[in-house]
């Protein structure tokens, strides 16, 4: 299990976790920073996600190491921007970068795809567009040549559907929360947790303030979106149901099945109480100081971290062995003490879906 469950480590906490290994992402992270070509930093990222399976292997929780990564990540992406910018004329227009899905909620792992978007003001809309588009496209293939596959959902900066002014993306989130369809339910599990990552951050931060007080008060539309949440149900038990999960040729997804039920939920519930929070742990403390539920979402936060930490584990035995990267458990050839784990983990995934059903009067 994760030895804690907090977006960030305490006070106390660094000189026991990064003891030989703090100097050496201290190190990286300024040799991203300073990184003179797209190609120095390409060459980066594979240390990066080195020494995200390092730590990995030294037993650090993947709360911390989910954070860590997504910082380097940062570093990395903004970097690229930096670089790429200054053959581009920006000049006239106030943008910002902005990170979607798991980079938005810090909980990239080391198998992910790009998921991000850009909200500018300019006297002439169009114009600006046009050549953000140009900048924007070329920061996606930098990204791409750096290990972060291109969206296959082209949800990315580079595509005119999200690079929008401040008053289009009102629009677009205000026409997705009113409508409530299958799309718009889609999209809000990605652009719902998004985050300044470059630039001027006042735009997203303005657009954030906005649509928490929006969606905070169309329960409708939570209702819609707890019931989305909902799709995705666990389905390893403990008794009859495990026997099944043992044969040699099952499978288990512990992103869909074990992992999402908690950021889907979380994100509801952040929601609920225009909450500003983007990363899955945050959103359950800062929802639970408002509902007084502190001891409920500490097992929901523990049972998360841990699936977690069993997904990451997975990735670094598929890049350890040369396999494709996935997020596949094979129950069969886990410990009983790993399943033991994993089990009481999807109890608590259940547990918290429970309670959105009881919330907004759900069937399961």
């Amino acid at each position: 299990m994760p030895a804690s469950t907090t977006d960030k480590p305490s006070a106390t906490e660094p000189v026991r976790m990064y003891r030989g290994t703090r100097d050496r992402v201290h190190a990286l992270a300024e040799a991203l920073a300073e990184a003179p070509a797209v190609s120095v930093v390409a060459q980066r990222a594979v240390d990066t996600r080195e020494l995200g399976f390092h730590l990995l292997s030294e037993g650090m929780a993947a709360v911390h190491l989910t954070r860590i990564v997504a910082e380097l990540n940062d570093v990395m992406t903004q970097r690229l921007i930096d670089l790429i910018a200054v053959k581009h004329d920006l000049s006239g227009i106030r943008w910002c970068w902005m990170a979607l899905g798991s980079e938005g909620r810090f909980e990239q792992t080391l198998y992910t795809d790009q998921d991000n978007a850009l909200i500018f003001e300019a006297d002439n809309a169009e114009d600006a567009r046009q050549r953000l588009l140009t900048f924007a496209r070329e920061v996606n293939h930098a990204l791409a040549r750096c290990g972060f596959r291109l969206c296959p959902g082209d949800i990315m900066a580079g595509n005119p559907r999200w690079c929008l002014t401040s008053q289009e993306w009102r629009g677009r989130f205000a026409d997705w929360v009113d409508t409530g369809d299958p799309e718009a339910l889609l999209h809000g599990a990605i652009f719902f947790d998004f985050r300044a990552l470059h630039g001027n951050a006042r735009l997203a931060e303005d657009l954030r303030d906005w649509l928490s007080s929006y969606v905070a008060e169309r329960p409708l539309f939570l209702r819609q979106m707890s019931e989305n949440a909902l799709r995705n149900q666990p389905r390893l038990g403990p008794f009859r149901p495990l026997q099944r999960w043992l044969r040699p040729e099952n499978r288990f997804d512990i992103k869909l099945r074990g992992v999402s039920p908690f950021s889907d939920a979380a994100r509801v519930l952040a929601l609920s109480r225009g909450l500003s929070a983007t990363s899955t742990t945050e959103r359950l403390r800062s929802w639970a100081r408002t509902a007084n539920e502190q001891r409920q979402v500490e097992g929901w936060s523990r049972a998360f971290n841990s699936l977690q930490t069993f997904r990451l584990d997975r990735q670094m035995h598929c890049f350890v062995s040369g396999s494709p990267m996935d997020n596949q458990l094979i129950p069969a050839r886990m410990s009983t003490f790993d399943l033991a784990v994993v089990c009481a983990a999807l109890r608590e995934a259940r547990s918290i879906q429970q309670h959105l059903a009881i919330s907004y009067q759900l069937r399961q």
